[in-house]
């Protein structure tokens, strides 16, 4: 790899990471409550914890399940940040590299696209379906740029190879997505929701405890 093929790669790293710790700096300015980031711990620490069982086997992702969730129900921040954080504290676990970054841009873009489109995933099965199998392999073709700098030259022919090569494991990832939305999600979004309720929402949730109190 010459001096500036390399030059291009490391500037387009640091544009991700600026365009992240950017979207961070905006969170931060919002003034999220301790309980909100609370909340956040604990589902990076759920989609972490149900990905790393699976991770000897290529293509299953549980975590993108969880993001995916958290970005219908808790909004598109919250969808956002915990892709971002998921293969952060992943990588603690199974090792951290700059393909990483990669893995945080498409988790993190995940997150806030289910969350973008929270009112009509919200609704219909077909559609949560449909979104997940898609990001199985968007997922995919993110995290595959972290491959093309092995390639001895970057073609045409050689980044349909990479992509071709990685094509089981992005079904198996858009499958996996796609049964876990039809199977749970409703079991997930009522745990979900009364978290909300707790840690994002509190004073309405005392609000209207107090009412239900005050009119059996």
């Amino acid at each position: 790899m010459d001096i500036m093929t390399l030059t291009s790669w490391a500037l387009f790293f640091i544009l991700i990471i600026g365009i992240i710790l950017a979207f961070f700096r905006i969170f931060e300015k919002s003034k999220p409550t301790v309980e909100h980031l609370v909340l956040i711990a604990i589902m990076v620490a759920i989609s972490v914890m149900g990905t790393l069982p699976t991770a000897a086997v290529p293509g299953l992702q549980a975590a993108s399940f969880i993001i995916i969730m958290t970005g219908i129900v808790f909004g598109r921040e919250t969808g956002f940040i915990t892709g971002v954080l998921t293969p952060l504290v992943m990588g603690l676990f199974l090792g951290l590299g700059y393909w990483t970054v990669l893995q945080m841009i498409a988790w993190g873009l995940m997150g806030l696209t289910a969350g973008m489109l929270s009112s009509k995933l919200e609704k219909n099965r077909y559609s949560r379906a449909t979104f997940g199998f898609a990001w199985g392999f968007f997922y995919g073709w993110i995290t595959n740029i972290s491959m093309l700098p092995f390639l001895s030259s970057i073609t045409t022919a050689s980044v349909l190879g990479v992509y071709a090569a990685s094509f089981p494991f992005d079904l198996v990832h858009a499958i996996t997505n796609a049964i876990l939305l039809i199977l749970f999600y409703g079991l997930f979004e009522r745990i979900f929701k009364r978290a909300k309720e707790r840690f994002i929402n509190p004073a309405e949730s005392r609000s209207s405890l107090a009412t239900s109190r005050e009119h059996p």
